[in-house]
This record gives structure tokens, sequence and C-alpha cells, in this order.
């Protein structure tokens, strides 16, 4: 059965074998071996004695990292890494229009470093110990001298910037103006999502026809997360805004919605902190759940009659809101769960008779409930 003998015994042995080796009819004269007596190499982990050996050749061949020298198939593959780099850089940055929330950029800048960091690490004393293992019956000196007749001038460096910095600037140059993603529907177009430019990240637009077709709504999300936006114009076709339409957008302080709206979704403009006066339409029957959640700075709201349920927290942390408008003509029918819940500065709020308020609706607000007569 074969054995493997560390170095530590292959020195051993062969110190025993010059000690103890017969001659015949000859006085052998012995010397002790040490280990110091072979190549200190060999007293390293095997894989520091094969990059030990891979230097020496290297500097028996006359390759120094001062000649910016890379095998040629090293090369191209530092440069296929190099472009795949420069494509997610170019993804990376297009993503910041497309407004996503705060994870999505750090996620994405994790994988940048990460892959930026893997891409540096392609060395070639790396390179070497890989072709080693590759051809384990060759010797490591005729390796690198084959690796040395293979060597061309290392350029992906400036390649790798170069890529980089087209990247940069075609993205920004993609979205250097505002861009509007449809979604058509048996009714006409909506919007399915709106990205800012470089030149416009306050004011948004949106045409009342897309490709000869009316631009009927608005999809979730539309304009969530957009922190600069200050000022959106909707057209009057408009029948519907989905839910998060508007969610997160801090900086919108006025919205005015189109006559024709008949839909408007939970959450649509939750956490709008600056938003402080919203025109709700006629044709509007219902106020969903969390749909003004955290307008703190919202003044006044005035609630259509055609409107018969407003939903739970549909108001909730409205710490500014004074004013709660509800005509006697109103149908409201329902006022949901922490609807008005933390309004600090509602102090009165006339209702219908009849309609049903939950026990929890103004739960931690100062406020006096009356009802008009009939």
């Amino acid at each position: 059965m074969g054995m493997t003998l560390s170095m530590e015994e292959k020195v051993q042995t062969a110190a025993e074998t010059v000690i103890h080796a017969p001659v015949a009819d000859e006085t052998v004269t012995g010397r002790i071996v040490h280990a110091e007596d072979f190549d200190p190499l060999f007293a390293m982990s095997e894989e520091d004695c094969v990059e030990g050996f891979i230097k020496r050749e290297m500097q028996r061949a006359g390759i120094t990292e001062e000649q910016n020298l890379i095998p040629e198939d090293m090369l191209r593959r530092k440069n296929i890494l190099n472009a795949i780099l420069a494509v997610l850089l170019f993804v990376y940055i297009s993503l910041f229009f497309f407004h996503f929330p705060m994870k999505t950029y750090v996620i994405g800048l994790i994988i940048l470093v990460v892959y930026a960091f893997l891409t540096s690490r392609y060395q070639l004393i790396k390179y070497l110990k890989k072709e080693i293992r590759s051809r384990s019956q060759e010797k490591i000196s005729n390796i690198v001298m084959n690796v040395k007749a293979s060597m061309v001038p290392d350029y992906s460096k400036k390649l790798k910037w170069a890529l980089m910095a087209v990247a940069v600037a075609g993205s920004l140059l993609l979205f250097s103006k505002p861009r509007i993603f449809y979604e058509q529907a048996d009714d006409g177009y909506y919007v399915r999502f709106y990205v800012y430019g470089l030149t416009n990240m306050t004011t948004a637009t949106i045409p009342d026809t897309y490709q000869g077709e009316k631009v009927v709504g608005l999809r979730g999300n539309t304009f969530s997360n957009m922190p600069f936006l200050s000022e959106v114009t909707l057209p009057d076709s408009i029948t519907e805004i989905r839910g998060q339409a508007f969610k997160n957008c801090r900086s919108l302080e006025r919205v005015t919605l189109p006559e024709h709206l008949t839909y408007l979704g939970g959450e649509a403009f939750y956490h709008c902190s600056s938003l402080e006066e919203v025109n709700l339409p006629a044709g509007l029957t219902e106020i969903r759940g969390n749909t003004f959640e955290e307008c703190s700075s919202l003044l006044r709201i005035e609630i259509p009659d055609n409107v018969t349920r407003i939903g739970g927290h549909a108001f909730y942390g409205n710490t500014s809101l004074e004013e709660v408008v509800i005509s006697p003509d109103s149908r409201l029918q329902q006022i949901g769960s922490s609807a008005f819940r933390c309004c600090d500065s509602l102090r009165e709020i006339t209702l219908p008779r009849g309609v049903s308020v939950n026990e929890r609706a103004f739960k931690e607000t100062p406020v006096r409930i009356d009802y008009y007569e009939y």
C-alpha cells in the first residue's frame, strides 16, 4: 500500500540513506543531512512552495510586474469581465431614474463592489497556478516559458475605465429627459411607469392620448418613491388611479385630480409629507384605506358627496389637518378604523346622521363630533 511522506519524513529518509549507504571494501565517511541543507521552499506549505517556484522561474525568465505584460488568454478573460462590469454599472445607474425602493440600490451597490473586487484579483501568479495544476506532468520552468511566449501588453485597466465612462455617459444620455411607459387595456392606455429625466426631476405631465388612444389611468407605483417630484399634471381622461401611485413622494405639494376619476387606490398618497392641498373629484365613491396616511402637511380636505366609505387609516397621522368638510347632502355611510387617528389639529367635524363610525376612527384625535339635523 502506497504512503505519502511529509516533507520532514522525506528529509530524514534522505539523511539516513546517505549515512548508512554501504560501499564494498571502502571506508564510508558519513555526514548528517539537516533540513536546512535542502531548498527552503520545501519547508513551506504546498501552496506557498508552488508560488515560490513560480516566482523563481518568473525571475529566471525575466518576467516582472513592471513590464505590464499579461497572457493573451488572461487578457481576453479580464476584458470580458470588464465588459460585464460596465453593463452592470449601466443598469445600476439607470435604476435610479426608475425610483425603486432604497433597498434595491443598496443591494445593487453591494453586487457592484463585490464583482469589481473579484475582477481586480485576476492575477498572473494565480493564472500560472491554474496552468500548473492542469499540466501537472510538465516542469514549472517549461510552463512559465510557454506563458511568457503568449504575453501581450496589458491594456485591460485602461479599457475598464473607458467602458465604465461609456456606461455612465450612456445611462445619463438615455434618461436625459423623462420617459413614460404605457400598458394597453380595453378602454385605452394606462401609464405603467413614469421615469424622470436628468433635466427634470420636479414636475411631471401626462398627455391625454397615446398612439391615438386615450390615457385612462395610472397603474400602481407610477410615481412612487420620487423624492424631488413637486407637481403632477394629469389629463381629464384619467378615470382610475391604482394603489401607491404617489407613495413616498415627499416633495409633492399640490394635486388636482381629474373630474372623471372614479377609482382611487389605497396608499395612493401614502407618506406624501409635503402635500398641503388635494381636490377630490365629485365622481369618487370611496376613499380607500391608507390613501392619505402620514400626509403630515395636509391642512384641509373636502369629501365629495358621492363618497360612501372612508377606509381604515385613510387620514392616519395627518397632524396638520384642521378641517374636514362633509356636506349635509353627503352619502357617507361608513368611517373605518383609525381613519382619522392621530390628527392632532382636528378639533371638530360634522357628520351626516346614520353614518357608521368605527370606535377607533378618531382615536388619539382631540375632535368633537357633531351631526347634521335631518
